[in-house]
């Protein structure tokens, strides 16, 4: 989880800020390489060092989780879904370049990791608890208190809400689901279930509810997560370019 932040704590923020604080970007940037190609040069052999880094470690984690995800897992968790697939790589060219921006506001080293660390876990918290279930709607299931069209397990949906619903369809009770036997396999079981859960005024009509994002969109989410943080790294690398220019 850390490993993108601890890339653009250490490559991305000292880039800019260590030449500054030291003084050497008026060698550097009065010889005969102009400043825009100076940092291009740098930004480009840090950014291919961040990508292979980054491929690296998230195929090796994808596939050290491949068998807990076959397993019923699944890929959608919180946690998990921020260490493997290709998300990993947008977040580590993000931090990156996230350091290399701060680097030439504050234009000491410290001050530099402090933004990028605080900025960073801004982003990434408001992305994955604001933004991420929301990138495709959401699917919602019914399905009877003793009925055999339930989940399946096996499919890893990503569950968002889910709870029980009157006749009427008003929420009883949140985060709660009831599985009694399906009446076409065990009529008496079944039957016994429901009087049960009548007495706790769950009466006919009753059934649960979910909210769902299935488990085979975990690439398209991957995908378009990646794609976010990809276009804030190029904008901070565009912002970064420009305030160099600037830089007495």
């Amino acid at each position: 989880m850390i490993l993108p932040l601890l890339v653009g704590l250490f490559l991305g923020a000292p880039l800019i800020s260590r030449e500054v604080e030291h003084g050497t970007h008026r060698f550097v940037w009065t010889q005969g390489v102009s400043r825009l190609r100076w940092a291009l040069v740098k930004f480009g052999l840090v950014g291919a060092v961040t990508v292979l880094l980054a491929v690296v470690y998230a195929l090796g984690v994808s596939w050290w989780y491949e068998p807990l995800a076959a397993n019923g897992n699944g890929r959608f968790g919180y946690l998990w879904f921020d260490v493997q697939g290709i998300a990993p790589i947008g977040y580590t060219l993000f931090a990156v370049s996230q350091g290399i921006f701060a680097g030439t506001f504050a234009r000491r080293v410290l001050p530099a990791m402090a933004v990028t660390l605080a900025g960073f876990a801004v982003v990434r918290i408001a992305v994955e608890t604001l933004g991420r279930s929301r990138y495709m709607p959401a699917k919602t299931l019914n399905y009877g208190l003793a009925s055999s069209q339930g989940p399946n397990p096996a499919s890893s949906d990503w569950i968002l809400s889910q709870g029980l619903r009157d006749g009427a369809g008003k929420l009883v009770r949140e985060n709660a689901q009831v599985g009694c036997p399906p009446t076409n396999e065990d009529k008496s079981g079944a039957s016994s279930c429901l009087e049960q859960m009548a007495h706790q005024g769950l009466g006919p009509g009753s059934h649960n509810w979910q909210v769902y994002q299935p488990g085979d969109r975990f690439w398209a989410f991957q995908s378009i997560e990646t794609g976010i943080f990809l276009a804030l790294a190029a904008l901070l690398v565009f912002l970064a370019v420009r305030r160099i220019r600037h830089i007495a």
